[in-house]
């Protein structure tokens, strides 16, 4: 079976624990969207393309996140004149990983389990910064969904009635896995949600779950929206009595079933329960204050 699973006419993606997105171009090249966690999604990726007759023009990386720029130095080392495209505030973190462990460090120089592929991918120049509502490659138009909260500036990608739409929401099977749904920034997430169910496109690709046609998109976002929600009433509930992040934390985890096997886990666990407290605040459900015992979260 080929590794490229076809969309439309000239949309693919590479199914996967992360879903790759592939966008033909006309004239013998490719765009491929997100390159997956390392080298292997890279060389993945080369083959994939080498059996289609195609060569890659351009990648273009919806957010930082490892999961999804590992491959990026790989390919840009292997094939020449390859260019890197991504929306500003990401670029940032792309161009320089280790930012990502030093964000879940609280801004300190991160321990060494945090310093590993599945949160610092190899980093690479950005040459291109996504700043408009459309963006043109090889000829090949496609439209620039902006979807934060998942991640600072994170974008999808549409094209010909297939929207790439990232980690803007995710599949059943990963929401029941991870608890509470990562988030940077819950309100901003909660609005890309909406701002996906405005499209009228025929096919959604999350990066991690299945290709969603246009009449199953909107029962998967309620699943999504009822899975943050979820989140922020546990956090919610958490704050009976005032604790710091990382109590609020704990009792969270109680309160879910959560099992965390490696501290990168933990970490990413904790930052999302961070969000969830910092969008209370902003619901008004919530305050933290400062006292002999610390920086303290309460209802």
């Amino acid at each position: 079976m080929a590794i490229l699973q076809q969309i439309s006419a000239r949309t693919f993606y590479i199914p996967g624990a992360n879903n790759l997105g592939v966008v033909a171009t006309g004239d013998g090249g490719a765009i491929t969207i997100d390159t997956g966690l390392d080298k292997d999604t890279g060389r993945l990726i080369r083959k994939a393309l080498d059996e289609a007759g195609l060569t890659l023009r351009a990648i273009i990386n919806t957010h930082h996140h490892a999961d999804h720029i590992g491959g990026n130095e790989y390919l840009v080392r292997n094939v020449p004149g390859v260019q890197v495209y991504a929306p500003p505030l990401e670029a940032a973190l792309i161009t320089y990983p280790l930012l990502e462990p030093v964000y879940l460090s609280m801004g300190a120089q991160p321990i060494a389990p945090l310093q590993n592929k599945w949160l610092m991918a190899k980093g690479v120049a950005v040459d291109h910064l996504i700043e408009a509502d459309q963006l043109t490659i090889g000829g090949t138009t496609l439209d620039v969904i902006p979807l934060p909260g998942h991640s600072l500036g994170q974008v999808g990608l549409a094209v010909d009635g297939v929207c790439f739409a990232a980690d803007g929401f995710f599949g059943p099977a990963i929401l029941q896995k991870h608890g509470i749904p990562y988030a940077q920034d819950v309100g901003l997430q909660l609005a890309s949600l909406g701002r996906v169910a405005a499209r009228n496109d025929l096919f959604f690709l999350p990066g991690h779950g299945d290709l969603t046609p246009r009449d199953q998109l909107e029962e998967l976002l309620a699943i999504n929206q009822a899975a943050i929600e979820r989140a922020s009433a546990a956090v919610r509930a958490a704050l009976a009595d005032p604790g710091d992040l990382l109590t609020v934390a704990r009792r969270v985890r109680v309160a879910l079933g959560l099992q965390f096997a490696a501290i990168p886990q933990y970490a990413i666990f904790v930052s999302a329960v961070s969000a969830h407290l910092g969008y209370l605040v902003q619901q008004g459900s919530a305050q933290v204050v400062l006292g002999d015992e610390g920086m303290l979260w309460q209802a």
